[in-house]
């Protein structure tokens, strides 16, 4: 009387589970090292990698370490760039670059607390060849 996709008054349909094809592993899957060796060169520009955002929070969080307003800390140290809020460039490197260290390491940005885990760069290993390990000597350490 019913047919297998019709279910009987009041019940749902069995649902049959569709079988996805499993994802390839990432090139990274057996392990990708490395370890910050506080060199300072992530904080240089690298062709097309040459701002540092920071957000809101980020700046407030500096301008009250420089006893700053917000508003203050922006006029000094930001511009406004495509996507958002850039750290000023002091030369080819990040305005709060001094002496190869970052001078603000504790209060530094999201975007520089994961470099170099950013999605761009993972993507595939000749991305990471040629954006991080070129230049990064913490690439392949850890």
């Amino acid at each position: 009387m019913s047919r297998r996709d019709e279910a009987p008054a009041g019940q749902q349909p069995e649902r049959i589970p569709h079988r996805r094809k499993p994802r390839p592993e990432p090139w990274y899957a057996p392990g990708l090292r490395f370890e910050c060796t506080a060199c300072g060169k992530c904080c240089t520009n690298h062709g097309e990698f040459n701002a540092v955002y920071a957000n809101r929070e980020e700046r407030e969080a500096l301008a009250r370490h420089f006893g700053l307003t917000r508003e203050e800390f922006d006029g000094r140290y930001c511009e406004p760039v495509a996507g958002g809020v850039s750290f000023k460039s002091a030369g080819d490197a990040c305005v709060f670059l001094r002496d190869g260290k970052c001078s603000v390491y504790a209060l530094r940005p999201s975007q520089c607390r994961t470099f170099p885990f950013w999605p761009e760069l993972i993507a595939s290993e000749d991305s990471w060849q040629r954006d991080v390990a070129s230049f990064c000597p913490g690439a392949g350490k850890g």
